[in-house]
């Protein structure tokens, strides 16, 4: 009696410590990602962000992204934060940072509930140590909430397969189902990602209704997928029709042996000597250690199966992009694994979970190192690593209301105007004989070239400033203002 009081008091106590600690790290590392928001520097695709967002409705949104190549759902929820919280730089950067505190709190909700506090602690400090994840977190685009929706999907189907009732089953299959549609319609890959968690799915309801003659799971499986196949159908069309617009036509390079041994590269290295090689190891024997628990007792066997069905989702999913980039054309990057790394995470947690408190330290310790050294690298990124701030200080400090901000390189025309907006013309444009006070001219070095001529015929003078620039272009800042 006075044993089982103990284990009782020792169970009660480990769960008060989870339910402590584990939003302690879900805080300190939303707080990291938080810090690194407070800037105004954006890249390409970031500008494309608020550009589509800022100048569009909602139905325009729609109707934009349709000619594009990614689906619409990011830009609506960008939409919907900037109508309540402001059209500012940190509401943008916010609205990236949401779905990895969603992300983490499954730790708590899924995560704990299924494999315990351990597997908990692993799952956030890997989810987070991934360099590219801590990356694309701060950034305008849709990458961390296809990372939630695909991790909440995944554990939606395991959900489905463990559930011992129907109640709780039924649960997860609705997960499944919202979680897929939002994951399909918010990228691409995600789509696929859903695709392939929906595949292994049915595999493993199949072999299980065969064993128990119990066609339930299966049944459900088929439910949940044909819902959202169907409420994508719409978007389907759209996207054969991108794809068929791009063939042969897109940016992306072709897909070869050299390209595919650098994928590892661009998800796992970072300034820590050997981080991929690393994560690697770690996998290696994270898929060791998982087939031999599938051959041991029943526990053990389940834990280890599912930790490689949520390692299959990345890798069917890079296969199949492979594949379709080599026989089709080119259409897959190693960004767009980005998604799964959630389900990655989970399957290194999953593998490395009863093993002794040593190797989980030093695994613990590996992340912690590589989120610091990550850290630091995307801090200097997001706040030292362009002109733009001191540029946009400059500026402040000495635009006048009748000055223009003249550019020469055309492809970047829509970035000056994220920050200058409506002031902002291109060379070709400018009307010299107008009536401004001075013009800031963004020499890039680039053609079309200003004619001295033409200063000299409207009794301009053009004074050197300094070199700056915005994002990763370059260029001298001129101001072109009247004779003295």
């Amino acid at each position: 009696m006075e044993g089982k009081i103990a284990d009782q008091k020792t169970t009660d106590k480990k769960t008060i410590d989870q339910i402590i600690y584990l939003p302690v790290l879900i805080f300190v590392f939303t707080a990291l990602y938080v810090s690194l928001i407070f800037n105004r520097n954006i890249w390409t695709d970031e500008a494309y962000t608020m550009e589509l967002v800022r100048e569009n409705s909602f139905w325009g949104i729609i109707q934009n992204t349709a000619i594009d190549v990614h689906p619409p759902l990011y830009y609506l929820i960008v939409k919907c934060f900037v109508l309540l919280f402001g059209d500012t730089f940190i509401v943008y950067k916010a609205v990236s940072i949401v779905p990895m505190t969603f992300t983490m709190l499954l730790a708590v909700t899924h995560i704990r509930f299924w494999w315990g506090g351990r597997t908990a602690t692993l799952f956030l400090i890997i989810v987070n140590a991934i360099p590219c994840v801590l990356e694309y977190a701060v950034q305008m685009r849709m990458y961390s909430w296809a990372l939630f929706f695909v991790t909440w999907a995944g554990l939606g189907a395991y959900g489905m397969c463990r559930a011992d009732d129907g109640r709780h089953r039924r649960s997860c299959c609705i997960q499944l189902t919202v979680a897929g549609l939002l994951g399909c319609y918010t990228h691409t890959y995600a789509m696929l990602s859903c695709v392939c968690i929906y595949m292994l799915l049915c595999v493993c309801a199949l072999l299980k209704c065969k064993k128990n003659r119990d066609w339930t799971l299966l049944k459900a499986a088929l439910v949940s997928g044909s819902i959202v196949a169907v409420c994508y159908l719409p978007w389907l069309v759209v996207l054969f029709g991108q794809m068929l617009s791009r063939v042969g036509n897109y940016w992306i390079k072709p897909v070869t042996w050299d390209v595919v041994r650098m994928y590892p590269a661009f998800l796992f290295e970072s300034q820590l000597p050997g981080s991929t090689i690393m994560y690697l190891v770690l996998s290696g024997a994270a898929v060791v250690i998982c087939i031999v628990r599938c051959w041991k007792r029943c526990d053990e066997k389940k834990d280890g199966l599912a930790a490689l069905l949520m390692l299959a989702v990345p890798l069917l999913t890079a296969l199949i992009g492979i594949a379709v980039s080599v026989l089709v054309t080119p259409f897959f990057i190693a960004r767009y694994l980005l998604p799964c790394m959630g389900l990655f995470a989970l399957f290194l947690s999953i593998a490395f979970q009863k093993k002794s408190g040593a190797v989980q330290a030093l695994i613990g310790i590996f992340g912690l190192l590589m989120v610091f050294e990550s850290y630091q690298e995307n801090f200097e990124m997001e706040y030292r690593n362009t002109h733009t701030e001191e540029l946009l200080v400059f500026m402040e400090e000495h635009l006048e209301p009748d000055d223009l901000i003249v550019y020469n390189y055309e492809i970047y025309g829509f970035i000056y105007k994220i920050y200058f907006e409506d002031r902002v013309l291109f060379l070709n444009d400018v009307d010299f004989a107008g009536d401004f006070g001075s013009i800031w001219y963004f020499d890039s070095c680039v053609t079309p070239w200003l004619s001295a001529q033409v200063l000299e015929e409207n009794g301009l003078e053009k004074i050197f400033v300094m070199t700056t620039g915005i994002e990763q272009n370059e260029f001298q800042l001129y101001q072109i203002r009247h004779e003295q």
